[in-house]
């Protein structure tokens, strides 16, 4: 039979065990990779300010573009230059000869928008205000038919969403011998011409949009009377009219030959 002494050092021995035993699982437990992720925090209140310092010169910018950095007046009216006789719509129906167009598209119910997304300030590039308010006054944009220009005028008039529905026509395949003109709210049925003016004869509609072409070398013989030569440029007068005379609108354009 085993003395006391045997018993207690076998305890002790049992005992020590236990607690090694427990020190390891304890460690295990408080080292092991968490369970609960945490999301790092990525923006520290300095960046944050940087942030706010960049959103504000951002605003800056767009603002720049929208309007004047002072309140001033601003008048945008072309006047036609002192090239251009500037007759009555009468006198020039009266003495003027037709000019073949082709009709590139119409859209009778289309309704003029108020305001387009790429007129917004973010991009930039067409958001001026002063710009926005001048060409919401003409019914009549017109422009040489090359791609940059005939762009803008796209633009301008508010029509970019549909652009891919029409191409402009290209004569004697020489793109700036097109003359592209846009009428809004306005159906043309004839062009008459006399000297440097163009009269866009039809009848003003409250809705509609109507696209047409006009190739130059049928302009650059009625200007004077005779063909213009290379290398100049002429200044035309183009005004949208009632079948009575009474214009609506006007434009100008300066075509090179």
């Amino acid at each position: 039979m085993p003395n006391i002494r045997e018993l207690l050092d076998k305890n002790k021995l049992v005992l020590y065990l236990i607690i090694i035993i427990s020190a390891f699982g304890f460690f295990s437990v408080v080292h092991q990779e968490p369970r609960v992720s945490i999301k790092p925090i990525t923006e520290s209140k300095m960046t944050q300010l940087e942030k706010l310092a960049r959103d504000n010169q951002e605003l800056k910018e767009r603002l720049s573009k929208l309007e004047p950095a002072s309140p001033v007046k601003i008048i945008r009216a072309q006047q036609p230059s002192s090239n251009i006789y500037d007759l009555s719509v009468v006198d020039v129906l009266v003495d003027g000869s037709r000019i073949p167009f082709t009709k590139v598209y119409e859209d009778p119910t289309w309704i003029r928008p108020d305001y387009q997304p790429y007129w917004h300030s973010k991009p930039g590039i067409w958001s001026n205000i002063p710009d926005r308010i001048h060409n919401s006054y003409h019914r009549l944009f017109v422009t040489i038919g090359s791609n940059s220009l005939w762009d803008e005028a796209l633009h301008d008039s508010g029509l970019v969403e549909i652009a891919d529905k029409f191409k402009l026509p290209v004569y004697d395949d020489r793109e700036e011998n097109t003359v592209a003109i846009v009428a809004l709210q306005h159906h043309i049925t004839d062009i008459v011409m006399f000297k440097n003016q163009i009269v866009l004869l039809g009848t003003p509609t409250r809705t509609g949009v109507q696209i047409i072409a006009v190739d130059k070398r049928d302009l650059s013989s009625n200007a004077s009377g005779e063909v213009l030569a290379q290398n100049t440029s002429q200044e035309y007068l183009l005004q949208l009219s009632t079948p009575d005379g009474y214009e609506i609108d006007y434009n100008t354009v300066t075509i090179p030959y």
